[in-house]
């Protein structure tokens, strides 16, 4: 039996797990339509703001998770941009592992002769190889590092320059 290379069993756990977070997502999303919220006394603090009295790269998200789960994009996106960012994100490896396993499942149980054409460019069978090898990088991922230490050091920068002049 052929072993599966260490990348693509990180990333089906890594789907798998999305795929389990995404009910509770909706269950979230529902939950703050209808009116309900998390108290505020049930979330931790900011440790670094508490210790500093300066905004870190993360603060807002708890706010802006919450504003984005209303509705409120505008709000949101004020709160901490990278937020929209990682629910793009996260759609967008949902979706597109998702169309990939299916186009795979499809392929698989094509006949052989049809699995041969899928390799010749002018078929259209040949959509279904592209959905397969189709799905979101990893690149996303560090430019969402850089969004949010952009955005903190901006903040911070912004919060330093108001509080010595």
């Amino acid at each position: 039996m052929k072993k599966e290379p260490v990348i693509q069993n990180r990333e089906a756990r890594i789907y798998r797990g999305c795929l389990i977070l995404l009910p509770v997502l909706a269950l979230f999303v529902f939950l703050s339509c209808q009116g309900y919220s998390i108290p505020a006394q049930l979330l931790p603090p900011c440790l670094f703001h508490t210790l500093t009295g300066f905004s870190c790269p993360g603060c807002g998200c708890t706010r802006a998770v919450i504003a984005l789960a209303k509705g409120e994009l505008l709000a949101s996106l004020c709160y901490n941009p990278g937020i929209l960012y990682c629910v793009v994100l996260y759609l967008l490896f949902v979706l597109s592992h998702t169309a990939a396993y299916i186009s795979a499942m499809i392929i698989k149980k094509l006949p052989s002769r049809l699995q041969e054409s899928l390799q010749r460019e002018k078929s259209l069978l040949h959509l279904l190889n592209r959905i397969h090898g189709m799905k979101a990088k990893p690149m996303y991922l560090y430019a969402l590092i850089w969004l949010f230490l952009g955005f903190g050091v901006l903040r911070f920068s912004v919060e330093l320059w108001q509080r010595f002049h």
